[in-house]
């Protein structure tokens, strides 16, 4: 098996979310996924690469955060 040129992860990914079919599903996928951005690929500022995956980390982020406080305010 070949081994990943990818460093470790700075924190591991979120594997469950409660399923449960209520109202609440939806924002406990979205706040899954934004607690997942906070896991970034190393804090090797000098890898380029390493650096854009870090910041489309964020970017995304960015997305979610606005769309849990709409979901927020609008419960």
């Amino acid at each position: 098996m070949m081994k990943s040129k990818l460093p470790d992860l700075t924190q591991q990914p979120i594997k469950f979310v409660d399923a449960t079919p209520d109202e609440e599903y939806p924002l406990r996928i979205l706040q899954a996924y934004r607690e997942d951005c906070n896991c970034k690929w190393s804090s090797d500022t000098e890898n380029a690469l390493i650096r854009m995956m870090n910041e489309m980390c964020d970017k995304r982020a960015e997305i979610l955060d606005r769309a849990i406080e709409i979901l927020e305010r609008n419960k």
